[in-house]
């Protein structure tokens, strides 16, 4: 049993930044001054609105937090940020288990709603190898990062720290290129001091579809021309899994990917998720036309060619990490025949990459960790992990 403050203060969009920026040196100045602090909790509620959720040992405590106010410079310099209070009140905690089994929290590493995602730390006290997963839903808002929440569950009890990034797109406010580049960029580099029980040193990328595209992509960072958004990475993947990757943007384009969107009624590939977000399809419908490409690059691929070079991955030059594509051979959404042409490139560039078909696989049997091919990634992970000097899963 404890206190708990809950405050909801509203910031202004332009000063979010500062105010993320704030909040580390405003909880570090709680914990030295203030007697009882436990733990502070911050909550989006929406674009402008915060819920603060601080926990205290006793009554005292939080009273006399209360008292001394913003005493401290760095305390000050994060209610500097705050543009109104709209409440404050307090209760007591009573707990109905004390189930602390998985521990997960979610980071922000930008100021955007979408500039967030949820890292998974597995029981020890590390350092981990780190799996970083990108979600798909053909670059749109319509669909989020709870897609992966089963196999962020499988990995991170295999005992590998798990980051399930969020990133701005289609359908958003910077969605497409550059936002949705340079947001999968800072989500990885993001990893380089975010906890001291990652292994930044051992990151695998592993991401589905659209995320299998975007995955991918960032494991040719270091390989992009310095004018392309996501150049000059900070961290470095020893590995990239892509999950019926859309890996030729090209025949993407040309094929007029994601044209079903303009229907909301078509029939959705077996076992999709229902959208996390139904009301911006009628603006993504209206849009896409002829395929999502041109929304996400900026024009199809004879209107931007220099678009296409950066991002699309069998255009790229080689990531010189090694590559493990899995395809089902009954994909509704993407051929596999995208993935295959990806793997037969890097190998013939002499590069390490592995094709598995998946026969009568689904565009989400590959994301099932209770599909028979589910064992066969792991074990790749196992042996990328293992292969760059450290113990595979558990």
């Amino acid at each position: 049993m404890s206190v708990i403050e809950l405050t909801t203060f509203t910031v202004a969009p332009e000063h979010t930044e500062a105010m993320l920026a704030a909040r580390p040196g405003m909880v570090a100045a709680f914990r030295a001054d203030r007697r009882g602090f436990l733990a502070a909790r911050l909550v989006r509620l929406d674009e402008r609105t915060w819920l603060d959720f601080v926990e205290w040992t006793d009554d005292a405590a939080w009273d006399e937090s209360k008292a001394k106010g913003a005493n401290l410079p760095a305390i000050g310099a994060f209610f500097a940020t705050i543009d109104s209070l709209v409440g404050a009140e307090r209760g007591v905690r009573y707990d109905d288990s004390e189930d602390g089994a998985r521990r997960v929290r979610t980071v922000a590493y930008g100021p955007e709603p979408s500039q967030v995602g949820e890292l998974y730390l597995p029981e020890g006290d590390g350092p981990f190898p780190v799996v970083a997963v990108l979600h798909g839903g053909y670059w749109t808002a319509l669909w989020d990062r709870r897609q992966l929440t089963a196999v962020a569950d499988d990995l991170v009890a295999r005992g590998y720290a798990v980051w399930n990034a969020e990133y701005r797109r289609i359908g958003e406010p910077g969605g497409g290129l550059p936002g949705t580049f340079l947001d999968v960029a800072a989500a990885i580099d993001a990893l380089d001091g975010m906890d001291p029980a990652l292994d930044t040193r051992r990151v695998v990328l592993l991401g589905h579809s659209a995320g299998g595209h975007l995955a991918t992509w960032a494991a040719h960072r270091g390989a992009l021309p310095p004018e392309a958004p996501g150049a000059h990475p900070r961290v470095t993947p020893i590995g990239v899994v892509a999950l019926a990757g859309a890996l030729d943007l090209e025949a993407a384009d040309a094929a007029g990917l994601g044209k079903v969107l303009a229907d909301p009624a078509a029939e959705p590939p077996k076992d999709a998720p229902e959208p996390a977000r139904p009301e911006v399809w009628p603006a993504v419908a209206d849009a896409v036309g002829d395929g999502i490409l041109p929304l996400l690059l900026g024009g199809h691929r004879a209107d931007a060619p220099e678009h296409y070079a950066w991002t699309s991955p069998l255009l790229l030059a080689g990531a010189g990490v090694p590559v493990l594509a899995v395809h089902g051979t009954a994909d509704e959404a993407v051929p596999a025949e995208w993935s295959r042409r990806y793997v037969g490139k890097v190998t013939a560039e002499g590069g390490s990459a592995r094709f598995v078909e998946v026969e009568g696989g689904t565009h989400f049997d590959v994301v099932r960790p209770d599909h028979p091919v589910w064992p066969e990634i792991t074990g790749w992970i196992r042996e990328t992990v293992a292969g760059a000097g450290g113990r595979g899963d558990r």
